[in-house]
C-alpha cells in the first residue's frame, strides 16, 4: 500500500470514529424498520403456508404443510373444473354472508388400481392471510360431482404493501382404498389446486 492510500484508509477510520454516533443511530433507523417489515413478510407468507381439515380444530388436529398437485396423486387422477363463483353480499348487521366456489370434480383410476371409497374434504384459503373455509366431507365418482364451500371473505384483499390476494386456493384431502395382495389399502393425500390464475364458468350476480 502506497503513502497516498495509507492517509486516505487513516482518513477515512478517523471520519467514522469521528462520527461513530451519528452511523450507529442511522444505521439504526434503517436497518431496525427494514428488518421488521422482511419479519412481516416472511411470518404472514409462512404462518399461512399450513391448513387444517377440521371444521372445529383441537389438540388432535393436525395441521397438513405438504401438498401435492392433482396430477401427482399415487392410484387416481382428479379432474376438477371451477364452476361457479358467488360473491359474499352485506347482510343488515353488516356480516359478510351468501358467498360460495362451486365446483365439479371426478376421479380417474390409474391402471393397475381396484379403487374404492374416493373421498374428499375442501378447504379454501389464502395465502399471506388467514382467510379459510373448511367444506363438507364427501364423495366423489367417476363422473362429475359438484360441490360448493361457503366463502364469505371480501376479496381482492391487500394485508400488506404490494401484496394483494385475488383469490384464495383450493385444498383437497384425498382418501380412497385399493387392494394390493389381498389386503385393503387405505390412502390419505393432501392437494393444492390454485385459483389464481383460473376463471369459474360463470359467476353468479348478487
Amino acid at each position: 500500500m502506497n503513502k497516498t492510500n495509507k492517509i486516505k484508509q487513516k482518513s477515512v477510520l478517523s471520519w467514522i470514529h469521528k462520527n461513530r454516533v451519528k452511523i450507529g443511530i442511522w444505521m439504526f433507523l434503517i436497518i431496525v424498520p427494514i428488518t421488521l417489515v422482511v419479519t412481516a413478510y416472511i411470518g404472514s407468507y409462512t404462518s399461512n403456508k399450513s391448513v387444517y381439515f377440521d371444521l372445529e380444530i383441537t389438540e388432535e388436529s393436525e395441521k397438513i404443510k405438504d401438498f401435492i398437485s392433482i396430477d401427482e396423486l399415487k392410484a387416481i387422477t382428479l379432474d376438477i373444473e371451477w364452476d361457479a363463483l358467488k360473491k359474499p353480499t352485506l347482510d343488515e348487521d353488516d356480516n359478510l354472508v351468501g358467498g360460495y366456489y362451486r365446483f365439479n370434480v371426478s376421479y380417474t383410476p390409474d391402471e393397475n388400481y381396484q379403487i374404492q371409497n374416493v373421498k374428499i374434504t375442501p378447504v379454501l384459503k389464502t395465502d399471506w392471510k388467514n382467510f379459510t373455509s373448511v367444506g363438507i366431507q364427501r364423495y366423489i365418482a367417476m363422473n362429475k360431482v359438484s360441490f360448493s364451500v361457503d366463502y364469505n371473505f371480501d376479496l381482492p384483499h391487500s394485508p400488506l404493501l404490494f401484496v394483494t390476494i385475488e383469490e384464495p386456493n383450493l385444498y383437497l384431502k384425498v382418501e380412497y382404498s385399493y387392494t394390493s395382495a389381498g389386503q385393503t389399502i387405505t390412502e390419505v393425500e393432501y392437494v393444492k389446486f390454485p385459483l389464481e390464475d383460473i376463471n369459474p364458468n360463470i359467476v353468479i350476480p348478487d
